[in-house]
Parts: C-alpha cells; structure tokens; sequence
C-alpha cells in the first residue's frame, strides 16, 4: 500500500508520539498520585498504542532510527528479537516458577506456540501465517491488559484469558470500525509479576477491506483510537471480571426462559388476546419475510412485536416477574457503572466520559431482540397454518367450512404449544433463581465491607506522612 504525502502526514506517525492509550504508569505497590488515589487498587489497567507501517515524511533522523528498530520487531520480522519472542520468554509465562523443570504455564499450549485469542491456542501453522501477514505495509496495534492484586485471579490461566479476550475484543474491534472476522490477534498471559498478573495482546487486519481513493482496497490508515472506543473498552473489561455482572446475564437468560415456556395462571389480560395478537401478527408478516428481530424485514413490524411481547408478559404472572428480575439487575449494573464514571467514588484516576458508555443500552436491545425472537420463532409456525380467503366462496361452502376447521385446530394446536405449562422443572428453576439472588447480595454486602476495610487501612498508613 503507497499513499500521497499528505495521506502519509496524518496517519504514519512516529510510533514515539502515536500512543493513545488508556495509561498509567505503574509505581511501587502502596504508591500514591496525586489526590491520595492508591495505584495498586485499580481494578484494570488497559495500554494500547500502534506502530505505523511508514514514518512521516519530515521525520528526525533520531525517529527515523528508532522507527528502524521498533518496526521490525513488532512485525516480527527479526527473528532474534520481536514482541513474539518478548511475549513467550519463560520468565514472563510463569514468573517465579520460571527456573523450575516443570513449566507450569506451558502445560496449558498443548505443545503450541505459547500464544492465543478468543477461540484458543494458536497452532504453529497459524502463528506462521501470522507472522507472514504481519510484514505487509499496516498498522500494529500493541499492548496489555493487567489487573491488580485482588482481580488477578480471575485471569490466572490461559482459559480463563480466553473467555476474557472473547468476550471483550470482538466488541472493541467493531468500536474502531474494523472487522472482528479480519483481525489477526495474539495474547499471552504474564506471571512475572503476581500482584499484577497482565495479558500481552497484539493484533493487526488480515486483509486490506478498506475503500479510500483508490479503487483497490487497502489497510485501514488511521491508528489512533478514540477516546469514546477506549472508555468503553475499560467499562466491557470492568464489567467481565465484576461476578455480579456474570449473575446478570443468567437473570436475563431466565427470563428468555419464562418467556420461552410461557403458561396462563394469574393472567392480567386472557389467552384470547394473547392468540389474536399472534394471529394478526402472522398475518401482517409476509411469507418470504426473514423472521429475526433484527433483520431489515422486520424493521415495520418490530412496534407490533414488542406490543405482543407485552401481552405475554401480562398473560403471564411467572415470566413476568423473571422480566422484572433482568431490569432490576441491570438498574443495578447501570448504577456500578455511573459509579465506575465518577473517579471520587470509585477510586479510578481515569476519567471516563458516561456518553461514550453503551453497554446497558446494548444488553437492553439485545434482550429485547431475544424476546422478539421467541415469538417471531412461533408467529413463523403459525403463518403457514392459517387459512386465508383467495377468493369469493358461497355462503354454504362446505370445503371452506372444512379448511377453515382444519386452519383452526392447526393453529390452536400450536399456540397451545407456544403458551404451555411450567412443570415441576419450573419449581425447581425458581427456587435455584432465589438462591443466587440471595448470593448476589452476600457478595455485594462483603464487598463493601472489604472496601471500609481498606480504606481504613489507608488511612492509618497515611497518617502523619504528609
């Protein structure tokens, strides 16, 4: 890929003055910024910077030297020193074990590369391919993600990692406006240091997808990453290592569930309704419609779904109060979040601007299209079956008296299926439900006075030393 001056001018910065990263320095464990906040109690701390394919035009000689030899290294074209070498040394995998005959970390590879992402350890031929990919004329992007003391646990095997990078760097990636299915990405996990466990990460596109002047495709131009994308990458990580948030996702998917085996006991509006509701639903949606919530097709018809959804919720005591149990749970997450924003509250020397946060709109949306689907799923069942009129019949018709029979039976056979009853199983989900509510709260309630706990501590270490 070759650009114009001025192209070059603005997006080849020298790897030196391109950082853009959600950074802090790491001082000694117990040292202090300015305003008394403690460094070592930050839950995360995420470093990313890039290195450009090309330095600018008016570069210094002393850039231009250093460009030479930082680039090769984070292409990995130099075979003695390179960030895949930095990245898999013994002493960083497994820390003070890293003398030891027996490598712990290693065992995980499976006699692999000592890298992975999201879908597991990387295979040689992989890491090969990678590695070649990496040489073509495009950004790097580089850094690491390391938690403190408390949090490290949650990340101290490679499984645990790779659920980490899953859920997180699929999201981040469609925030910077690249492909998630086109990024090469390797990660490995750090134990050098054990109050601070930290995962590498580097990643850059497989292939050139990007349109610009040119008429040929070609790598994206622009390295720096956005503030907006930054804070909501620090918000998803926050929120992986957060238990509580984990028990927020299985309060949504029981609801899913009760909505799913709906029943009619305790019903604030009849069965009746509920089967006209679906029935002109099914007959509002043409035949060669996608029937997913979020396809485009069903883009006029979505305030029709929703309102059917409703009515189930009204129809039904059981999934209606599963429903309410998710919005309770995620006013709670929305008010760790408004928290996490506020750096007086939670102790966090990054400034996170609360507009640029979108991660309870996303699991609102994303709850409401799962319940769209459900009854989408039904509605597509039920269309097939229903009789409509091409035509004139006469008054006496017998054989549409007959389809019209059949269409019925057909129909209420299947919303009888739609609306079935819970079970003994739905007891015993029920109770669980009680039962890790009843957890969530425990926790929240040693959280906090595990918190007064250090903050007492803090202080008694303060006093007098200023």
């Amino acid at each position: 890929m070759l650009g114009n001056g001025k192209q070059d001018k603005k997006n080849a910065e020298f790897v030196a003055s391109c950082v853009f990263a959600f950074r802090c320095r790491k001082p000694a464990i117990g040292m202090k910024m300015k305003g008394g906040k403690n460094i070592s109690n930050q839950p995360i701390i995420f470093n990313i910077t890039y290195t450009p394919w090309k330095l600018k035009s008016n570069a210094t000689p002393e850039e231009r030297k250093k460009f030479e030899r930082e680039r090769p290294y984070y292409e990995m074209s130099d075979g003695g020193n390179n960030i895949y070498k930095y990245m898999t040394a013994d002493r960083k995998l497994n820390g003070e074990n890293s003398k030891s005959e027996m490598r712990d970390m290693i065992s995980y590879f499976e006699k692999s590369t000592g890298v992975f992402n999201g879908d597991g350890f990387i295979s040689q031929e992989e890491l090969k391919e990678i590695q070649e990919r990496a040489k073509a004329d495009k950004i790097l992007w580089h850094g690491f993600i390391s938690l403190n003391e408390e949090m490290s646990r949650k990340i101290d095997m490679p499984e645990k990692c790779m659920r980490l990078v899953k859920r997180t760097f699929g999201e981040f990636f469609r925030d910077m406006g690249l492909d998630p299915k086109n990024m090469d990405l390797i990660c490995s996990l750090h134990k050098d240091k054990p109050h601070h466990l930290h995962i590498h990460f580097w990643f850059a596109e497989k292939e050139p997808k990007c349109k610009y002047r040119k008429k040929e495709l070609e790598y994206r131009h622009k390295g720096k990453i956005e503030k907006a994308v930054i804070d909501r990458m620090h918000v998803r990580l926050n929120a992986f290592i957060d238990e509580r948030t984990d028990k927020m996702y299985m309060t949504r998917n029981e609801a899913l569930r009760e909505l799913k085996r709906i029943t009619f006991p305790k019903s604030i509006v009849s069965e009746d309704e509920v089967r006209k509701e679906l029935i002109a639903l099914a007959k509002a949606i043409p035949k060669d419609a996608s029937f997913f919530y979020s396809k485009k097709d069903m883009l006029p018809y979505r305030e029709q779904i929703d309102k059917t959804v409703n009515r189930l919720m009204l129809f039904d005591k059981r999934a209606r109060k599963a429903d309410r149990k998710f919005y309770e749970r995620l006013s709670g997450l929305q008010r760790k979040i408004d928290e996490l924003c506020e750096p007086t509250k939670s102790g966090n020397y990054y400034s996170i601007d609360p507009q640029n946060i979108t991660l309870i709109q996303e699991l609102e949306e994303d709850y409401k299209r799962r319940q769209g689907n459900i009854v989408l799923r039904a509605v597509k069942n039920i269309k097939p079956e229903i009789f409509e009129r091409k035509y004139r019949h006469k008054v006496n018709d017998n054989r549409l008296k007959r389809n019209l029979a059949i269409s019925h039976r057909k129909v209420g056979k299947l919303i009888g299926g739609f609306l079935s009853s819970f079970g003994e199983e739905s007891e015993y989900l029920s109770r669980d439900y009680c039962n890790r509510l009843q957890e969530i709260e425990e926790e929240m309630k040693a959280e906090r006075e595990q918190q007064k706990t250090q903050e007492t501590k803090v202080s008694r270490y303060d006093y007098g030393k200023e």
